[in-house]
C-alpha cells in the first residue's frame, strides 16, 4: 500500500482513478468542483473515514462506494460533510449587517407600513455553524425591537449536517467572541460552563427567529413563501460557472421582485446572472420583471 507521511502518521494516497471517481460524485451531489490540486485536501479529510470503516486504502473505499449501495447511501453524507468548507465568524463582512440597518430594513418598513401584519423573510443559504444567521437575527431583533406587529422569520440552511447540529444548539466557545462588541454579548448571549472553559449560548428570543434545516443548493428549495433578503455568501466560489448559473436562477425564483441578495466579498454575479441589479459592495437587488 502506498502511503504519505504528513507529520501526523501515515495515510493512504488517493491515486488518480479514485480521485476522479470521488470528485465526480462530489460534483454530482453538491456542485462543488474539485481542481487537481485539491487531491491532497480530499485525501486528508477522508482519511478518517477509512480508519473509522477499517478500510486499508482508497482503492477498497471506492470499490465499496461503487458496488455496495447501502454503504454508498450512508457514506455520501459523510463525504459531503468533510468536503464542504465551514469557516465563518459573527458579523463577518460587517458592512452587510450595516446595510440591513441603514437601508434594507427601512425599505421593508416603508413597504409594509400599510399592512396590519408586517412580515420579513430572510434565507441564510450557507449557515455553517450558525454565526451568520445569528448575526442576521441579532441585527433584525435590535432594529425592530419595540416596533409593533412584525413577523420575522429567518431560514438557515447548509448541506453539512454536522455544522447544522452545532448551529441548532447555538453554543460557542469564548474565543469565537474576540471581535464582537461586549454589549452584544451581554444582551444576546448567556454564559454557560463548558468542558474546556467558558462558553456562550444564544438567548431564546434570538434562537426562536431561526429555523435550521438541511438544503442542497442544487435541489428544490422547500419554501412556501418568498424571501425579502437572501444571504448566499462565500459559497459559489466552490462551484463552476454552469452550477453557479443554475443556483442563482433557483434563488431568483424564491425571491420577491426588488428583494435583496447578498453574496461574499470575493464573489460576483458578472457573467452568471443578468436578473439582479448591482447595488455595490457585493449587494444586489432582484430586478422587476415588468420593467
Amino acid at each position: 500500500m502506498i502511503v504519505t507521511d504528513i507529520g501526523f502518521g501515515s495515510i493512504p494516497n488517493i491515486e488518480e482513478p479514485e480521485f476522479d471517481y470521488l470528485k465526480t460524485i462530489i460534483y454530482e451531489k453538491t456542485g462543488i468542483s474539485l481542481a487537481p490540486h485539491k487531491k491532497i485536501m480530499l485525501q486528508s479529510r477522508l482519511n478518517v473515514r477509512l480508519r473509522q470503516n477499517q478500510i486499508p486504502n482508497f482503492q477498497e473505499y471506492v470499490k465499496k462506494l461503487k458496488f455496495e449501495p447501502i454503504f454508498f447511501q450512508n457514506e455520501i453524507l459523510e463525504i459531503i460533510n468533510r468536503v464542504t468548507t465551514n469557516k465563518t465568524d459573527f458579523f463577518r463582512e460587517n458592512h452587510h449587517f450595516e446595510y440591513l440597518k441603514s437601508t434594507a430594513f427601512p425599505l421593508l418598513e416603508e413597504k409594509n407600513k400599510i399592512n396590519v401584519k408586517k412580515t420579513i423573510r430572510i434565507w441564510c443559504s450557507a449557515s455553517s455553524t450558525g454565526e451568520e444567521p445569528y448575526s442576521i437575527a441579532i441585527t433584525a431583533f435590535d432594529y425592530f425591537q419595540g416596533k409593533y406587529g412584525w413577523d420575522i422569520k429567518i431560514y438557515a440552511s447548509d448541506i453539512d449536517t454536522n455544522v447544522l447540529s452545532i448551529a441548532d444548539k447555538g453554543i460557542y466557545k469564548e474565543d469565537r467572541f474576540v471581535s464582537i462588541n461586549k454589549d452584544i454579548i451581554a444582551k444576546h448571549f448567556i454564559q454557560v460552563n463548558g468542558e474546556d472553559g467558558r462558553e456562550f449560548k444564544i438567548k431564546p428570543n434570538i434562537r426562536e427567529l431561526i429555523t435550521f434545516r438541511k438544503i442542497n443548493l442544487l435541489e428544490t428549495y422547500p419554501f412556501s413563501e418568498k424571501m425579502d433578503i437572501v444571504f448566499c455568501r462565500n459559497v459559489i466560489i466552490y462551484f463552476d460557472k454552469p452550477t453557479q448559473r443554475k443556483i442563482f436562477l433557483n434563488i431568483e425564483k424564491i425571491m420577491h421582485e426588488e428583494s435583496i441578495l447578498i453574496i461574499g466579498h470575493s464573489e460576483t454575479l458578472f457573467g452568471i446572472s443578468d436578473n439582479f441589479k448591482f447595488l455595490g459592495h457585493t449587494i444586489y437587488q432582484r430586478k422587476n420583471s415588468t420593467k
